[in-house]
């Protein structure tokens, strides 16, 4: 690794899935690999929020994920039925991330004082799968059609953190890879729906 890229170093606020959700979209992504799916990055099954000029406190992440659980009123988390990509922070190359678009929109408010270390929302908001380079972007659409889309059927959740999340590109030889790391984990509260008179 050269000392350049040791000092590159992205960070993100993320909502990490059940651990029994991302084993799901992980066995998805192997059979896609075996299908033939190349020239693609794995992405560590979180959705990326937002990137960030600096870590969310424990204070901060605890009084998101709070927000969070409140402004969702205990509903599950749920994916649309089709797979969806953003444009992805990057060093170099233009980078795009692709997995399955949360119906959710996240208001400011949720972000607390956090909302000053925030540089960017990350749009759609999606569980990545894949990260791709933007020159091999035809991926995006192969692995979708025929018997592998069904592998994009609706997903849904409760049980879901809020984690500073962590992205290093390195650089051996000719060989360019990404380092991943995910936080610790601050848990959405595990509360019920908001019931209706």
């Amino acid at each position: 690794m050269t000392g350049k890229n040791k000092r590159i170093c992205f960070k993100f606020l993320a909502l990490v899935p059940h651990r029994d959700v991302r084993s799901l979209l992980q066995k998805h992504g192997v059979f896609l690999i075996k299908e033939g799916l190349t020239g693609v990055y794995q992405f560590p099954w979180a959705a990326p929020i937002a990137e960030l000029s600096e870590d969310f406190s424990s204070d901060e992440l605890k009084f998101t994920a709070r927000a969070l659980r409140d402004f969702t009123g205990g509903e599950k988390f749920q994916t649309v039925e089709t797979a969806a990509a953003a444009a992805f922070p990057s060093d170099k190359e233009k980078m795009i991330l692709s997995g399955q678009r949360l119906d959710l929109k996240i208001p400011d408010s949720v972000f607390g004082e956090g909302i000053q270390k925030i540089k960017k929302i990350i749009t759609p908001l999606l569980i990545g799968s894949w990260l791709i380079p933007e020159s091999n972007e035809h991926q995006l659409c192969a692995p979708l059609t025929g018997g592998l889309f069904s592998l994009y059927e609706k997903i849904s959740f409760r049980a879901a953190a809020l984690a500073n999340m962590y992205w290093k590109p390195f650089k051996t030889g000719d060989e360019t890879g990404y380092r991943w790391k995910i936080g610790k984990l601050s848990w959405l509260p595990n509360r019920p729906p908001t019931q209706t008179p």
